[in-house]
């Protein structure tokens, strides 16, 4: 069985090449030739593909540059599985390192995609009515026969995973398989130096950031460009800090006067309680808006925050953000679970390090609208984020498809698939044999919840968002000021929730 790791341009050559040999097949004779001996041979049966794009599961060959093994479990599994379903080919879509929402849209509007794609939770809201994509409900209560005993497919899933492939219209169009958390990751031989401990409060944070840049290190890694860091790390640093800041007001934003003193809790999915539609409502009623105190003061804790960053931040591109750490410039990353296998193989890293336990919390020292913790930034769906296209039906191989995705995500398959790439907890009720090293990122799901306000870049639209992560860069560079950037964002917050409830009348019930 060949590996079908090529590159993305070569995968495109050989899709010319497979057209025009479609084309040139229509004026081939209809009967084989006969071989010699006046035999003629047996037609060849074509098999099933099933293309799928795995995002970071995608296995590929160890380069001589890797300081690690990349992913490989899939090519197991796919050996695996066509031996016991010889009449079916999955093949891997090479992985797309930038760009994948364009091609995403490009291959959907065109109805050339995979028949199974990863797809970011949270735009389910903005997409599940483009008919991209399959229902899959009644799959979901069918048993998987890849898990002994199992009578519903669905229950080998803790409920929270789950269920956060769910669109505003209660069906599921995306399995989740796995959890995924953050953490600051920071250098204990650098904190025992400047005499630092983990802290407890914002404040004392702040402290131990300027004597780690007094001693000259970058006190913390992270990027703002607009290549990609700060569509990472401007959602995180907004998302964790608004949901601070607006917790005296989360009753109020979602049900008006009459909640304002409800108590809106937090879930295992980002944004399940403020969901777009609530949003939508909220910003139209003017209880949420880039105007209000509580938008200015989450933008002004940032802001004072990027003192502490690298120089040139908002230039710096996302990969910087482990180099610096790992090559002891700097003694703080916010990183994810995605980076634990490098982490704990990386030959460069000479130095002790840890994860702190929570993020410092923000008190009423730092801020009016202090006193909660942070919740945990991470949530259900990481890596294992996929979909299934309705093309997958125009084609004929919908239960194909159905069949591989419950053999992938029967549970000693889906930890095995996990472990391998060693940075994504399972999301299924059986966890045996999950990496323990991970737990440091669910136990602070389990304790802190995550945020209540649906992330920015799914709350609203696009053109929104990429609008917001540009406007939010100008403002940490010292570009714009406060009052320029939220007068802009009012009026695009506006605009957007406008066009979605034309897009989506159903949304203003409940206003």
């Amino acid at each position: 069985m060949s590996t079908k790791h090529v590159s993305r341009r070569t995968f495109l050559k050989l899709a010319g090449i497979g057209t025009a040999g479609v084309l040139f097949a229509a004026c081939a004779p209809a009967t084989p030739a006969p071989q010699a001996g006046g035999k003629t041979p047996e037609k060849a049966v074509a098999k099933k593909k099933v293309r799928m794009y795995a995002q970071a599961l995608t296995p590929r060959k160890r380069l001589e540059t890797d300081r690690w093994d990349p992913p490989q479990k899939m090519w197991d599994l796919e050996k695996e599985y066509e031996d016991a379903h010889p009449d079916v080919d999955i093949e891997f879509v090479p992985n797309i390192p930038t760009g994948y929402e364009e091609w995403l849209v490009t291959q959907m509007s065109g109805g050339t995609a995979p028949e199974i794609v990863w797809y970011q939770r949270g735009y389910i809201a903005r997409d599940y009515q483009k008919g991209w994509f399959v229902n899959l409900d009644p799959y979901l209560q069918q048993p998987n026969p890849y898990v002994k005993g199992n009578k519903r497919w669905i229950d080998i899933f803790q409920p929270p995973v789950i269920a956060s492939g769910t669109a505003p219209d209660g069906h599921i169009y995306m399995i989740t398989g796995d959890i995924v958390g953050t953490g600051f990751f920071y250098n204990k031989t650098m904190f025992d130096e400047v005499g630092a401990k983990v802290p407890e409060t914002w404040a004392e944070y702040e402290e131990v950031q300027k004597a780690l840049k007094d001693a000259g290190y970058i006190p913390m890694s992270i990027s703002m460009d607009l290549a990609g860091g700060v569509q990472l790390y401007g959602s995180w640093s907004t998302r964790e800090v608004q949901d601070v800041v607006y917790d005296h007001k989360m009753g109020y934003i979602k049900w008006g006067e009459e909640g304002a003193n409800k108590t809106v809790p937090r879930t295992w999915k980002p944004g399940e309680n403020l969901a777009p539609p609530v949003m939508v409502r909220a910003i139209k009623a003017g209880r949420y808006g880039a105007k209000d105190p509580e938008w200015k003061e989450m933008l002004r804790i940032i802001k004072g925050w990027s003192n502490y960053w690298p120089d040139g931040f908002w230039a710096l591109p996302p990969d910087d953000v482990y180099r610096l750490w790992s090559t002891g410039k700097a003694a703080v990353a916010w990183m994810g679970s995605w980076m634990n296998k490098p982490v704990h193989n990386d030959p460069l890293i000479d130095f002790e390090w840890g994860i702190f336990p929570k993020i410092p919390k923000i008190t009423k020292e730092t801020s009016e609208f202090g006193g909660v913790d942070f919740p945990a930034m991470g949530g259900v769906g990481g890596v294992f984020q996929y979909a299934i296209a309705s093309v997958a039906e125009k084609r004929g191989v919908l239960d194909e498809t159905i069949d591989w995705m419950r053999f992938i995500t029967a549970p000693k398959n889906l930890i095995a698939l996990l472990n391998d790439h060693g940075g994504f907890a399972p999301g299924t009720v059986d966890t045996t044999g999950a990496d323990p090293s991970l737990s440091v990122y669910t136990e602070m799901m389990v304790k802190y919840g995550t945020e209540r306000i649906e992330p920015f870049d799914s709350m609203l639209t696009r053109e929104f968002v990429d609008s917001l992560w540009n406007q939010l860069q100008q403002f940490l560079a010292g570009q714009i000021d406060m009052e320029k950037m939220t007068d802009q964002v009012q009026k695009e917050m506006e605009r957007a929730a406008d066009q979605l409830l034309a897009e989506h009348p159903d949304w203003a019930e409940g206003s």
